[in-house]
């Protein structure tokens, strides 16, 4: 039998522990378009919603989210306004029935379609030296969506060596390889990115692009409103010399009008150090020889040792609303102005935004 002082005991522990329980539990976060869960953390009073890159046909609009439902354990109330602004942290309480009131934040963003580089298509380009159209394959992608590459540009050639293609790995998956080649006399690095290249070149701009840069010839980014943490990749490089480059840089676009909000870049001879100033993190190679890149985005700052800032672009102060991002993975780190180590060959694997 217990002692009148024992149950006391007890009775007061199941008080303690009715009371922590007690505490308010978020079970669940819904908001419109959403399909996977929101990630929720009760101890730390973060919510995280994971939202698809578009709905609709549009860009999903992190900046105007709609929330559908919220579900908590017990009996507590929320001011989470029906529209929220999920592209930062978005402050909200939640009140208990007695008044008591927590304070949680809330944030959400999106990954690129098709960024493991699993998916890949034909395309028809019409060429120069082709007689109607040729077959232009490895393009990145069920169909172009987000994600672009140079090989256009060998199609207009007539060549079939592609820079950028698919591969199969040891454990049958598969990835982007870019691989830095000659066409016509001339460098082209293997490339991957957000963006869409010209199709159906003349003679004169895949031999001049009038000014000597194959920038000319892209229009870089997709749009885009998430401010992520980081990205992280799985990459492979032997570049006989030459460097690569991994640059995502999150945009600030108004007009012609260009601001850097952030910008995460590894440029690098090996797959084991980085130049740039950006924090970098680099594991050990998996079963395939890939290893998991990691890069912090420094908003407000442009790294040191990365590529110069293109001609009409500015740093921004890392505050600016983000519209557009802009992805670039090369073989060789100069390719767009034609220099380069033939065969220098860059692998990617699932890309990844960290928020």
């Amino acid at each position: 039998m217990f002692s009148k002082k024992s149950l006391s005991a007890v009775l007061v522990l199941m008080i303690a522990v009715a009371g922590v329980f007690a505490q308010e539990e978020i079970l669940s976060v819904k908001f419109k378009h959403q399909q996977e869960s929101a990630l929720i953390n009760n101890e730390e009073k973060t919510i995280f919603v994971k939202v698809p890159y578009s709905a609709g046909g549009k860009l999903y609009p992190l900046s105007k989210a709609v929330l559908e439902n919220i579900e908590f354990s017990g009996n507590f109330t929320h001011n989470l306004p029906e529209t929220v602004d999920l592209r930062k942290d978005f402050s909200f309480t939640v009140s208990d029935s007695k008044g008591k009131k927590t304070e949680w934040k809330i944030k959400g963003g999106y990954q690129l379609p098709d960024s493991d580089f699993g998916t890949w298509h034909t395309e028809k380009i019409t060429g120069f030296l082709t007689i109607g159209s040729t077959k232009c394959d490895d393009m990145p992608g069920p169909a172009f969506n987000v994600w672009d590459n140079g090989n256009p540009a060998f199609s207009a050639s007539g060549s079939k060596n592609w820079p950028t293609k698919k591969i199969v790995l040891k454990d049958g998956s598969v990835a982007a390889e870019l691989t830095t080649r000659k066409v016509v006399g001339t460098i082209a690095s293997g490339n991957l990115f957000t963006g869409y290249a010209v199709r159906d070149m003349s003679l004169k701009q895949l031999l001049g692009f009038t000014d000597k840069d194959g920038k000319a010839l892209i229009t870089w980014g997709v749009p885009f409103e998430g401010r992520p943490k980081g990205f992280k990749v799985k990459f492979f490089y032997d570049g006989k010399g030459d460097e690569c480059s991994l640059v995502a840089t999150l945009e600030n676009r108004n007009g012609s009008k260009r601001r850097f909000v952030a910008n995460a870049c590894y440029i690098g001879k090996t797959d084991s150090r980085n130049s740039c100033s950006c924090p970098t993190q680099i594991s050990a190679a998996d079963s395939n020889g890939l290893k998991t890149l990691t890069v912090d985005f420094l908003y407000g700052t442009y790294p040191v040792g990365a590529n110069p800032i293109p001609e009409g672009v500015v740093q921004g102060s890392g505050d600016e609303d983000v519209n557009m991002v802009n992805v670039v993975f090369a073989s060789s780190a100069h390719g767009d102005y034609f220099e380069g180590k033939k065969n220098a060959r860059l692998i990617v694997k699932d890309f990844e935004f960290i928020y």
